[in-house]
């Protein structure tokens, strides 16, 4: 089985090192989870590409500052009980055996006034402002692996993978 081709958005607060989390609408997974911006690489699209317009379909802005890129690609593997539910959901995404992401640490040039949740089918409703070892506490199980590779890659944890890096 293939990975799917996905992007992470991770928006920074520079002046506080706080990074943006959301709480995912649908809460079919359990218990209230809270995650970074992320979705699918199109066909023809680049990372790039990809990231702002998932950052505009997510949290309704594009308006953002890519500071960084993580140099390499990190995969996390579907749990059986989520892939059951992408098939029931989504059956194009059911036949991945989990997602390849590429990692992106941007903020925003508008600031949070800019962040809404009104589009045609919202994943989030609402965001909070946290330490990067927070985002780790959050994430649905699966991911939180993937989330401290991706956050040490971006130079947001230290290599015991808490506390900021120097």
């Amino acid at each position: 089985m293939a990975y799917r081709a996905n992007v992470c958005a991770v928006l920074i607060d520079p002046p506080t090192g706080k990074v943006l989390v959301c709480r995912r609408e649908d809460a079919s997974l359990g218990a209230e989870r809270w995650q970074f911006p992320q979705g699918g690489v199109n066909s023809g699209e680049t990372p790039g590409e990809a990231v702002l317009r998932e950052l505009e379909e997510e949290i309704g802005t594009r308006r953002v500052e890519i500071l960084a890129q993580a140099p390499e690609r990190v995969r996390y593997e579907f749990p059986p009980d989520v892939r059951r539910k992408l098939a029931e959901r989504h059956p194009d995404k059911a036949k991945f055996e989990g997602q390849e992401q590429t990692w992106f640490l941007a903020r925003l040039l508008d600031g949070e006034g800019s962040i809404r949740f009104d589009g045609n089918q919202p994943e989030f409703d609402a965001f909070r402002w946290v330490t990067p070892e927070a985002a780790l506490s959050g994430v649905a199980p699966f991911k939180a692996g993937a989330y401290r590779e991706g956050l040490l890659a971006l130079g947001l944890l230290d290599a015991e993978g808490s506390g900021e890096a120097s």
